[in-house]
């Protein structure tokens, strides 16, 4: 019977379907992260991820993965080109959040910190154009280079007295970088959930940039001043002082018997050492 009373109804039903799917499209589902692996530790080695990383950035191509249990977001990434393996060892890797949603780098934590001079600049720039040192001679520099990198620098987090700590802290940031046998930077990180003091974090969409820093030439406009002093040993401030050691395993097992991947190599262009590489991701915490 099509009478104002039916029609009103069928409307109803109509707009209440509309609105339930609507609501049902904002909840977390396939962009919810997942718990950790059980047992999981900071250490620069991605066996306790299983067999390969949760996701892919096609754009960058860069494999990575976060997760989270209720007290801690874990962060691990994988990276294969010979260019960002050298960026991030002399200017370091940033994760920023917000637990917003809104692209907005709330709170930041960014590992390793190093100091370029001058002189370890223009050595940068040779060793991109020539090609001069070997394999071998590579991996030397860098073992040597993992177990010196102890400093990190936090921003956003009201708890940390200084922006500048070590991984001997005692807040509860955990972060460690190493090569695999195949010669694949592998970085992994960890931060207290606590320390975000976000409430109901499960039901709001969080935002997570990851930025690969451009080296930066000494003297240059881009220079941090905050960076001065880091080969003096100690940061300014913050707890837990002391190297505290990589928390990787000082380039475990180098080129491990095998060749470098370095299908991702970017050419030989040195001004390829001083751009950033970053996109953002937004996910659901796991319940």
């Amino acid at each position: 019977m099509n009478t104002p009373i039916t029609r009103i109804l069928c409307i109803t039903m109509i707009l209440s379907a509309a609105f339930s799917r609507s609501f049902a499209q904002t909840r977390p589902g396939a962009n919810a992260l997942q718990p950790p692996p059980a047992g999981i530790t900071v250490d620069g080695d991605l066996k306790d991820w299983g067999d390969s990383l949760r996701y892919f950035d096609a754009e960058k191509k860069l494999y990575y993965s976060l997760a989270n249990s209720k007290d801690t977001l874990y962060m691990a990434i994988r990276i294969i080109d010979r260019s960002e393996q050298t960026r991030i060892l002399h200017a370091g890797l940033t994760l920023s959040i917000d637990p917003k949603g809104h692209k907005k780098e709330a709170f930041t934590v960014t590992f390793p910190l190093s100091v370029t001079n001058e002189r370890t600049w223009q050595a940068l720039q040779m060793q991109e154009d020539t090609g001069k040192l070997t394999e071998d001679a590579r991996d030397e520099e860098v073992k040597a280079k993992l177990t010196k990198l102890s400093q990190i620098r936090v921003t956003g987090f009201k708890d940390v007295e200084s922006d500048m700590i070590t991984t001997a802290n005692t807040y509860g940031f955990k972060n460690a970088i190493d090569f695999d046998k195949d010669g694949n930077l592998v970085y992994e990180m960890a931060i207290p959930l606590a320390l975000f003091h976000a409430d109901e974090t499960a039901k709001t969409e969080w935002a997570f940039n990851f930025k690969i820093n451009g080296i930066t030439r000494p003297g240059s406009e881009r220079s941090d001043p905050r960076n001065e002093g880091l080969n003096a040993g100690s940061p300014r401030g913050g707890r837990g002082g002391g190297m505290g050691g990589s928390g990787g395993h000082g380039g475990r097992g180098g080129r491990g018997g095998g060749q470098r991947n370095n299908s991702g190599d970017r050419g030989s262009d040195h001004s390829e050492l001083s751009k950033s590489l970053d996109f953002w991701e937004k996910f659901y915490l796991a319940k």
